[in-house]
């Protein structure tokens, strides 16, 4: 279990993640606080054949509108409503 202070660590930081993306759990101690790091996995599959430009565009439309700057989740919803749309079989 190799666990490292975050002065330890943060020299090193790069190396940790990839070792993390590899597979191995890291824990980084700060004080009494402990974190874990470790590869992120998506929790669904996005469609393999995802319309990029028409995503570019929403969210470029988007941005001219009275909503902008964005808040926090504008961008999550507006990708599932480009996901309802396209229906990937």
């Amino acid at each position: 279990m190799p666990t490292y202070i975050i002065s330890e660590a943060k020299p090193r930081l790069g190396a940790l993640v990839k070792q993390a993306s590899a597979g191995k759990t890291i824990y980084l101690l700060n004080g009494k606080d402990m974190v874990a790091l470790v590869p992120a996995r998506p929790t669904h599959d996005l469609p393999s054949n995802l319309d990029v430009p028409k995503v570019n565009r929403r969210l470029a439309t988007s941005e001219r509108t009275s909503s902008a700057p964005w808040n926090r989740g504008d961008a999550a919803r507006l990708a599932k409503q480009v996901l309802k749309t396209r229906r990937v079989a």
